[in-house]
């Protein structure tokens, strides 16, 4: 009885060994076929560093899904052609010029470190659509909000402005007066000009800064707090990265904020990316010593942080 069966069993369980694995390989193309196929990322930038490596490490994290990989520029700048499948984050300037001498659209590129005045100087409004900027320079706007609610008293903002940044001009007068503040500018020369500056800030009650090297940078940047502060008058920007030179205070975008908006982004279709894009997280840095030798009441960033995010209009 038991010779008879043990034939019948074993066929038995080799069919429906046979039929579970083409279950589960039909199962398994389903899925593949409903989950979204996401490109491949190379990631570079204009200067190597520990930072940059490890932000890729973040962004790679924080993407499973996706093939992220980072390439040193020297890499990178041998390519011509890249797989169908491929997106670029390019940081920094010279990897923009490097990414617009390529003659073909593709692959879609996120460029980052980049202000609106380097790249207007570039390609003025002409934006190539296959490059979507998020930018280095803090919002206009935001800014602005900033110097109001630190500044509450104040009415005449002056502008030091360039050849490069003087398309930014409108935009800032735009925003003053729905503010009620006026603008006063001055157009920056090639050179310091003591008298010049002496002149615009007699009319003025603080200073907006643009990103603009060709103003704001290591030389120039000392005068110019010097000639501001000793008629107590204040600086707000133009980035962070002065507020250690003296400048008043800034608006910035961290790490974290940056990787949560690439997130979206490279979620989200390529063909539906925008031109550029401000990311929604920010924070507010404060030079401490300066409010307090100006006698500023409100300097704590959290608190400016939160009223600014509370304030900002809705998208």
């Amino acid at each position: 009885m038991t010779l008879l069966t043990l034939p019948c069993s074993w066929s038995f369980k080799r069919n429906m060994l046979a039929y579970g694995w083409r279950l589960i390989c039909i199962c398994s193309l389903l899925c593949c076929l409903n989950m979204p196929v996401y490109a491949q990322v190379i990631l570079s930038a204009e200067q190597d560093s520990p930072a940059v490596r490890n932000f890729a490490q973040q962004l790679a994290q924080a993407l499973p899904q996706h093939a992220i990989h980072y390439m040193p520029r020297s890499q990178l700048e041998t390519h011509i052609s890249f797989a169908e499948d491929t997106q670029l984050i390019l940081l920094g300037p010279k990897l923009l010029d490097w990414r617009l001498q390529l003659t073909q659209s593709a692959p879609p590129t996120l460029i980052m470190q980049v202000s609106r005045v380097q790249a207007h100087k570039r390609f003025s409004n002409q934006q190539p659509k296959h490059l979507t900027f998020l930018w280095s320079d803090p919002p206009l706007d935001r800014q602005i909000a900033l110097l109001k609610a630190m500044l509450p008293g104040v009415q005449h903002i002056g502008v030091l402005y360039g050849d490069h940044s003087a398309f930014l001009l409108e935009e800032i007068e735009q925003t003053l007066q729905a503010k009620q503040l006026t603008l006063h500018k001055y157009y920056w020369p090639n050179s310091y000009d003591a008298r010049s500056l002496a002149n615009l800030l007699n009319q003025t009650d603080a200073l907006l800064g643009v990103d603009d090297a060709r103003i704001y940078n290591p030389t120039t940047i000392k005068s110019i707090l010097l000639s501001s502060y000793a008629r107590k008058q204040s600086l707000i920007g133009p980035t962070a990265a002065f507020i250690k030179a003296g400048s008043l205070a800034s608006t910035y975008t961290d790490q974290d904020n940056w990787i949560n908006t690439l997130q979206k982004l490279l979620q989200t279709p390529a063909k539906a990316w925008p031109a550029s894009l401000y990311p929604d997280g920010f924070k507010v840095i404060v030079n401490q010593q300066v409010a307090r030798s100006l006698g500023i009441q409100k300097s704590r960033p959290s608190e400016l942080t939160e009223q600014l995010q509370q304030n900002r209009p809705a998208p």
